[in-house]
Order: structure tokens, then C-alpha cells, then sequence
């Protein structure tokens, strides 16, 4: 790669963004193959992370309609301000959309924040989170079943997203395959059978196993 299509790069790129792909002071042709692999980690691990929100938000649902007794568990329920503003927010845009208020769309609307927060401690002594853990993760072992074991690994998996959504960097997580075995781990103990969808979709590991070196290649070859 020359000189010229590297500065025609960095224009679209940016030159911060770039920076911590050559932190280390390596030359341009390897901070773009790094760019170009940390693109295909993250659509690697957007499926997951789709399943993964959609199955949660889901099975807390089902779970808070149970505990409840009533479907629409939002005009019940006893939340903080925050959580509370989420639900006028998420009610708010879908009246902009010009659509008409059903309690599935709220549940669509509602970010992942909102459902990682009703399991975070400021609820713990909210009987509707015990309830949470006890009917949506059947599957998960006793020693990941306490509130703070799932808070924290709930925290985990929404950083990890919000990186994702914000196109950062995380092809030098040293931890990364274990956060990609973490989300396929959730998604089986909400649900054994979205976890085979989701496994027979995960092309994570053929990625992050052969590394940047192919991108390289793509680099010196097409560019």
C-alpha cells in the first residue's frame, strides 16, 4: 500500500480513530489490516449480541408478566426515575413513529441499559429480580446464579456491545474470546434452543483464531 492510498484512507477513517490501531508504532499497511479485522470481529459478534438482546428482553418480559399477574408489568412495577424515563422515552418514540402504543413494541423499544439495570443492585431487593433469575436461567450453574454473578456478567456483555455500536476498537481485548463465550453461554441458559441458532450462525472463531494475518494479505494484495 502506498503513501498516497493510506492518506486517502486516513480521510475517512480519521486520524484519531486510526492511532490506536498503530499505538505501537507499527507501519500503515499493518494499522489497516488491524482496522479491517476489527471490523470482521464485530460483525462476527453482531449476531450473538442480536440474539442475545432479543432473547433477554424477551424472557424478562415473560418472567415480570408472570410475577405480576398482568401483562403490562410497566404500570406496576416500582422503578427508579431513570428506568422510569426510559419507559416515557421508549413510549415517546413509538408516538413519533406514528405508531400505536401496544406493550410488545414498548418491550422492542426498551434499551438494553433498561433491562441490564432491573437486574442491577439497585433492585436486588426487588422481589420481581429474584423472580428474573429463578424463571428466565434455568440452565445457568449455581455458581453464576447469584445477582452479583449476573449483574456483573450482564455489565460485561453491554460494554462489550456499546464498543461494538460505537465502532471502537476491541480486536486487543486479551479477554475478547472469553466475552464471546459469555454471550453464546447467556443465550443457552435462557434458551437451549436459540443458543443452537445461535451457534450454527457464530463465525467468531474462525476469525479471531486466524487473525490479522489475512487482512494484511488484503491489504498488500488489493491495496
Amino acid at each position: 500500500m502506498d503513501k498516497n492510498t493510506f492518506e486517502s484512507l486516513k480521510k475517512s477513517i480519521s486520524e484519531e480513530r486510526l492511532a490506536v490501531y498503530r499505538a505501537d508504532g507499527v507501519d500503515d499497511t499493518t494499522a489497516i489490516a488491524r482496522y479491517i479485522y476489527n471490523i470482521a470481529l464485530c460483525k462476527s459478534l453482531y449476531p450473538l449480541i442480536n440474539i442475545f438482546e432479543v432473547t433477554l428482553r424477551n424472557s424478562i418480559d415473560k418472567a415480570l408478566e408472570k410475577y405480576f399477574n398482568q401483562p403490562d408489568w410497566n404500570n406496576v412495577i416500582q422503578l427508579n426515575q431513570t428506568e422510569l424515563m426510559m419507559i416515557n422515552d421508549a413510549m415517546l418514540k413509538i408516538k413519533r413513529q406514528g405508531k400505536k402504543y401496544s406493550h410488545g413494541r414498548l418491550i422492542a423499544e426498551l434499551t438494553l441499559g433498561f433491562w441490564v439495570a432491573l437486574m442491577g443492585r439497585k433492585y436486588n431487593n426487588q422481589g420481581f429480580q429474584f423472580a428474573v433469575i429463578k424463571n428466565c436461567l434455568h440452565g445457568c450453574p449455581t455458581n453464576q446464579k447469584s445477582s452479583g454473578a449476573i449483574q456483573k456478567n450482564l455489565s460485561e456483555i453491554r460494554f462489550l456491545r456499546n464498543r461494538i455500536a460505537h465502532h471502537e476498537r476491541i480486536s486487543h481485548w486479551k479477554d475478547l474470546k472469553q466475552k464471546h463465550d459469555l454471550i453464546l453461554d447467556f443465550i443457552k441458559w435462557l434458551n437451549p434452543d436459540m443458543y443452537t441458532i445461535a451457534s450454527e450462525k457464530d463465525t467468531f472463531n474462525y476469525i479471531y483464531t486466524d487473525g490479522v494475518k489475512p487482512f494484511v494479505a488484503f491489504v498488500n494484495d488489493k491495496l
